[in-house]
């Protein structure tokens, strides 16, 4: 600092700050100036130095020392004045106004505030500013002049470093990366030319707070402590400029972030003349960790997905292919068990072709077996017709015989038992043909409209003479129920039933039959009181050869017949039948569903 005091000095009477930068084509100044009493110029005065007033001294890049003078009248837009000084350190009386140099001057508590704009066009290696105070308004004598330096002389004059922008355009190739920093400095550790920002912003994802599960977070704000620096100091400079390139790590003044900054000497014609610094944080180090963990933990993901998504694909097309062999295995049988279906399956070869081509073959055995047992009955009774025919022949013939010869042998006895079990195994043969021609007639059968009520009411008729040792009660609807199909059958069915009800009836009990419409469906059952049915068989009763009954002490063979033809003939009909307990009193309740045609239809 140049100090010039006429006598004593204060820094409270008079100090200034400074401030200096550098956009484009010039250079700006800031000056803020603590000054008791503001002395403006007289215009009536030649004297440029008779008022508080701001020294420019340097040196141009044509080698010339020029002094400039920048004196207001008054607060304003202010300009500067190319000067002269004489041996007594006087401004000369010629001065020349430079437009090229333009300020603003404001007053401000304690003093006033300087700014200026000068072109770099006019300095050149040397600068300095001196702040002159002139506190009496009559004599007008400079009171202090402080300055930057001694502003004499050039060589006392300082220094002047601006950056170069022709280093940082080469430079800033090399520092665009996020979080890094280039210095480039000369022999006094001044930057001739910085690029880059330790500071990036992170990529914001979705996975973020996954990825910080797994490893801490960078920090994205710490103090930078030489951000906007002119010097850079360090051990790794010192020693870069020394000829030896050195790294070195240290942490931020906040101790938030890691720099590490490498530096290495600029050598020329032997000597060094000056550094390049590389900085870079550690926080870039942690992001190339979390980047490679996040394309880790995606391409996991994606392959993780596809893989699932093949299995469930796999897995779908399994199950659509089981699914359909399990329809194709049901829809193989109907609800009579007969085999409709004989071929299921498949030309892949994998484990569920086999299968299917497994229940093809099952089913191709099946029908062949259940074509046999429905043939069976037909064959017999052809078969043994005859046989039996010949025997009852014989047996009648051996009869008259005997009646010639003794009328009173015991001969005779043993006859009638044979021409009795002779009837008995006609009987037989007659209920084993009975169910194949009833599956025939059902095939060949004419459907047609006609009245159930009716229809019942005249079988209940004939039932009380077919069985006048049992009484009957008919609980029947009193409208007229349409129902379509073939009445001839809707009739055996019911005498089946009341067959059945009649053997399992207790004595003295009456046989109900009701009658009655529930919504578009008919219902009919056949009540009886006796013994209730087992549980275990109620699922069973309508299967052909399933019978309840005890042979012995029966008149006529029962083979279990007469229930099936019940299903067969609902189920033609399309229907249900059901048999259950009677929930009031002990017994069994046999309950046919016929569905029933509408008035519309009916009158059509």
């Amino acid at each position: 600092m140049g100090l010039k005091n006429v006598g004593s000095y204060s820094p409270d009477s008079l100090s200034f700050k400074h401030l200096l930068g550098k956009y484009r084509s010039h250079l700006y100044a800031l000056f803020i100036v603590r000054d008791e009493r503001v002395v403006y110029r007289d215009a009536s005065l030649m004297r440029l130095d008779r008022c508080d007033h701001l020294q420019i001294v340097m040196q141009e890049p044509n080698q010339q020392f020029y002094r400039y003078v920048v004196t207001p009248e008054a607060p304003g837009w202010v300009n500067a004045y190319k000067v002269r000084v004489s041996n007594r350190g006087t401004f000369s009386y010629h001065a020349q106004t430079v437009n090229r140099i333009q300020g603003s001057w404001r007053e401000i508590k304690d003093g006033y505030l300087l700014e200026l704009r000068i072109p770099l066009s006019l300095i050149g290696d040397r600068l300095g500013f001196a702040i002159a105070d002139v506190d009496d308004t009559k004599q007008r004598e400079i009171k202090t002049l402080i300055g930057t330096s001694p502003i004499q002389n050039l060589k006392t004059v300082g220094k002047v470093f601006i950056p170069s922008p022709e280093i940082e355009r080469i430079i800033r190739s090399l520092g665009d990366t996020p979080g890094r920093r280039l210095w480039v400095l000369d022999r006094q550790q001044r930057v001739l030319a910085k690029s880059g920002d330790l500071k990036r912003e992170f990529p914001h994802h979705p996975l973020n707070a996954l990825y910080s599960l797994l490893l801490s977070p960078a920090s994205e704000e710490f103090k930078d402590d030489h951000a906007r620096a002119s010097r850079l100091e360090g051990e790794e400079v010192n020693s870069a400029l020394r000829g030896r390139a050195e790294t070195r790590w240290h942490s931020t003044s906040d101790e938030r972030a890691v720099i590490v900054s490498a530096a290495h000497p600029v050598w020329v014609n032997g000597q060094v003349i000056g550094a390049v610094v590389v900085e870079e944080t550690s926080n870039r180090i942690q992001t190339v960790q979390r980047q490679a963990i996040a394309n880790l933990f995606n391409k996991t993901l994606i392959v993780f997905t596809i893989v699932t998504g093949l299995l469930l694909a796999f897995a779908t097309h399994l199950s659509v292919r089981l699914r359909s062999l399990r329809n194709q295995a049901e829809t193989a049988i109907d609800i009579n068990g007969r085999v409709t279906a004989t071929q299921i399956g498949s030309t892949a070869k994998d484990e569920i072709g086999d299968l299917s081509r497994s229940f093809s073959a099952i089913l191709k055995k099946l029908k062949q077996y259940n074509t046999y047992l429905e043939g069976m009955a037909s064959k017999l009774s052809h078969e043994l017709r005859t046989p039996i025919a010949v025997v009852r022949s014989s047996l009648e013939n051996l009869e008259q015989e005997l009646e010639q010869e003794c009328q009173h042998c015991e001969s005779y006895v043993y006859i009638e038992r044979a021409k009795l079990g002779i009837d008995r195994l006609n009987t037989i043969i007659t209920r084993l043909s009975e169910a194949t021609r009833l599956e025939q007639a059902l095939q060949n059968a004419e459907r047609e409209l006609f009245d159930l009520t009716e229809l019942v009411g005249s079988c209940v008729e004939g039932y009380r003479l077919a069985y006048p040792n049992q009484r009957f009660y008919a609980e029947l609807s009193k409208t007229p129920i349409t129902s379509e199909g073939a009445p001839d059958l809707i009739a055996q069915m019911l005498d089946k039933l009341i067959s059945n009800a009649v053997d399992f009836s207790a004595p003295d009990c009456p046989i109900k039959i009701k009658l009655q419409m529930e919504g578009k469906t008919a219902h009919l059952a056949v009540i009886n009181r006796g013994k209730a049915l087992p549980s275990e068989m109620q699922e069973r009763l309508f299967e052909s050869m399933v019978s309840l009954r005890t042979q012995s002490g029966t008149k006529e063979p029962h083979l279990g017949l007469g229930l099936y033809m019940v299903r067969l003939i609902v189920g033609y009909h399309g229907g249900q039948v059901r048999a259950e307990n009677n929930q009031e009193a002990p017994g069994a309740v046999f309950t046919v569903l016929l569905p029933i045609r509408s008035s519309e239809v009916d009158n059509w």
